[in-house]
């Protein structure tokens, strides 16, 4: 796997929290989630980012079925400041992943294609 893009880089390396298939405003998605966060005593989120599926296609050279939809929004922030725990079990009810768990996972279909 070689990551280039600094911002994917950072969200694999940190295991940022990710959302994915964001639609709509993307304001409205940070701000509920930041909101449903703070509520449940997660913490406060420093800093989002955003990608889309074509740049995650280019960058981890995904192919085929396990290519993303050029115009699918991803949504990610940091671990920062965050409590681990109550965020691990928010992730499951929500239904979201690590960062690195996509790309390892995409990661390992693409090896089996080989």
């Amino acid at each position: 796997m070689n990551i280039n893009n600094d911002m994917l880089k950072a969200a694999y390396d940190g295991s940022y929290y990710t959302i994915v298939g964001a639609g709509g405003d993307i304001n409205e998605w940070k701000s509920g989630y930041g909101q449903m966060l703070e509520e449940k005593g997660i913490g406060r989120i420093t800093n989002w980012i955003s990608f889309t599926g074509k740049e995650m296609n280019e960058e981890f050279d995904l192919t085929d079925d396990n290519r993303y939809p050029d115009d699918l929004h991803f949504l990610a922030f940091p671990l920062d400041g965050l409590n681990i725990n109550k965020l691990a079990i928010f992730k499951i009810m929500m239904g979201d992943r690590w960062f690195d768990d996509i790309v390892s996972n995409n990661a390992c279909r693409e090896e089996e294609k080989a």
